[in-house]
């Protein structure tokens, strides 16, 4: 997508009769608080999500929704639970009257690898320990799965739950599954039921003294607002509730567990959303995205090791609301909660640091990796622009930042990097909105920027239809917007005559010096193409020949560095099938 250079100057020179007081952010970038497990970014996904696998699993490579996987993997969702919340407890992974087209644990499996997901399987608590072993046996002895992460039932101490008793008699069954289950492999890890607020029968102490030794994990969940009952400021107002009452379920593990056990233990929040069943329009929301933003940062803050959104898609009809992060109508549209995730994933870093806000509505997270500190806005503001005075402490940045955005019109887009001037620095973040700063350490070499984001793209042709999966936009800015989940395809061929001649064009309004070019090629690729430059636009100059392409990405450096307002790929001979070329993403570097 075109990013308009003006648009900094909305961003970081808002007027000043439109800012609100100016909001003082400190940042401790020596102080690490701790390690940000990378099974954070976790979601649910369900056996009953048919689009995924609409076959039998002998047929899966030839059924899978491949869109769907290029976006759940361009997300960087790195954890994938199954096989679905409450259902857990009704299905039976064996059972010869499954649905052939429902995802069984090989297309789970399969999925998992694919997207470079790790596993997390939960049991039905209510079928024989036996059947638990036996899943377990499958998946790590029989077919070599390495499923390393299991849990006994699903909510256990809600009332709503199937196989829901006291706390003792679960805690002696869920004694006999765990037995049963590392019988077969010593080396799972496998987590408890608890609860976070107040559910009764003190759940939580008499679970963790009547199966103690037992557990590796404890799991909770967390939907604050009831059906009905949706509101952006409550909605907003609980995620210090959810501060309070993690804060809480530590204090009890350490007091009957002690310090050091506690310390050990994995603590999963195995589902979250903002409405917690058959949700309205609420959870499609700028709203219930902003939250999950602040869901996340406060997470890494307390140290929750493993997070799972619910979900991956909705079941099908969703009834007026959707809890998928895409939809499941078969065009896989990414709701806005969906951009969150690569925010963070991509950019946030993997050690969480000190940071302190005067604002309440400006809520503010740091994150370190290396020689880069980031910064996470989320402003809840639906009308004021926050203007931020950051003093960073024991971080010396360059002289840039770069920024990413989400807000009403803009899903995670990048903007032109911003200037730093020292450790003392100002950012405007626009009201509603989640706004993502890296900065990188002033005795780091800058990296080489993609000037082709800054591009316009043409091509010869451009496919209306996916001929795959239907009605589809494909056309040539879907190559240089910033997503390789997106791409540019050209026209599909219509008779087996019509020829491969296709061309892809990028131009810039001045001259540019380019001395790189990267092509991620998408389903269909090059197998002989030109790159080409040019001045004006009608004499060409072929830098780069390519004779027997594979696909994949292909990368190749100007040498000397060309200077040019033109380049094409003029491609002669692709692939076979309803397109001969698509391109996921062009990145060109000066």
């Amino acid at each position: 997508m075109k990013i308009i250079p003006g648009i900094i100057c909305t961003l970081i020179f808002f007027p000043v009769f439109l800012l609100s007081q100016t909001t003082h952010v400190a940042v401790d970038a020596g102080n690490a608080l701790h390690r940000i497990n990378p099974w954070l970014y976790g979601i649910n996904t369900a056996r009953w999500d048919e689009s995924l696998f609409p076959g039998t699993s002998d047929e899966m490579l030839l059924t899978a929704d491949r869109d769907a996987i290029a976006k759940i993997k361009f997300s960087g969702i790195s954890l994938l639970k199954y096989p679905g919340g409450n259902d857990a407890d009704h299905y039976v992974w064996n059972s010869p009257s499954n649905n052939a087209t429902e995802m069984d644990t090989d297309e789970y499996i399969a999925l998992c690898r694919e997207v470079g997901a790790e596993p997390f399987i939960t049991i039905n608590f209510n079928e024989p320990a036996q059947l638990a072993a036996e899943w377990v046996r499958y998946c790590n002895i029989t077919r070599n799965y390495d499923v390393k992460l299991w849990e006994v039932g699903d909510e256990q101490w809600g009332t709503w739950a199937k196989g829901h008793s006291t706390p003792e008699d679960y805690a002696k069954k869920y004694v006999e599954f765990v037995k049963a289950m590392k019988a077969v492999d010593s080396t799972i890890k496998v987590a408890t039921n608890l609860a976070v607020g107040s559910y009764g029968e003190n759940w939580n102490e008499r679970v963790l003294k009547g199966a103690a030794g037992y557990y590796d994990m404890l799991t909770f969940t967390f939907f604050p607002i009831s059906r009905g009952k949706e509101n952006d400021d409550t909605l907003f107002a609980s995620v210090s509730a959810y501060r309070k009452m993690y804060t809480e379920l530590r204090n009890t593990v350490e007091r009957v567990l002690g310090k050091e056990e506690t310390e050990q233990m994995l603590f999963i929040n195995v589902g979250y959303n903002s409405v917690n069943t058959s949700p309205g329009p609420f959870t499609l929301s700028l709203a219930n995205a902003l939250w999950t933003a602040d869901m996340i940062g406060t997470m890494a803050k307390l140290r929750t090791d493993i997070a799972c959104f619910w979900a991956l898609h909705n079941q099908y009809p969703p009834g007026g609301g959707d809890f998928g992060y895409l939809s499941s109508d078969g065009t896989n549209t990414p709701r806005v909660s969906y951009y969150v995730f690569p925010m963070f994933a991509k950019h946030f870093g993997d050690v969480t640091l000190a940071v302190s806000s005067t604002d309440s509505s400006l809520s503010v997270y740091a994150g370190k990796k290396e020689k880069t500190v980031s910064l996470a806005f989320i402003n809840k503001d639906r009308k004021k622009t926050k203007r931020t005075a950051v003093t960073l402490n024991g971080f010396v940045p360059g002289n840039k930042a770069e920024v990413w955005i989400l807000d009403e019109k803009r899903n995670g887009e990048k903007l032109p990097d911003i200037h730093i001037p020292s450790e003392n620095f100002s950012v405007s973040v626009p009201p509603y909105s989640f706004m993502m700063v890296r900065l990188r350490s002033a005795d780091t070499a800058t990296p080489p920027y993609n000037i082709a984001l800054f591009s316009s793209a043409s091509a010869s042709s451009a496919s209306t239809m996916n001929a795959l999966w239907g009605p589809g936009s494909f056309d040539a800015q879907k190559a240089v917007d910033g997503k390789l989940s997106t791409r540019w395809r050209s026209g599909i061929r219509m008779k087996p005559e019509e020829g491969d001649d296709q061309w892809f064009q990028l131009s810039w309004k001045t001259s540019r010096r380019i001395a790189r070019v990267r092509i991620y090629w998408g389903e269909n690729y090059g197998i002989q193409y030109r790159v080409q430059s040019s001045i004006e636009g009608k004499t060409w100059l072929t830098i780069h020949t390519v004779s027997e392409g594979d696909g994949g990405t292909d990368t190749f450096e100007c040498t000397p560095a060309v200077h040019a307002r033109y380049l094409r790929i003029r491609a002669t001979q692709g692939t076979k099938g309803g397109s001969a070329y698509a391109i996921r993403e062009l990145e060109i570097f000066e």
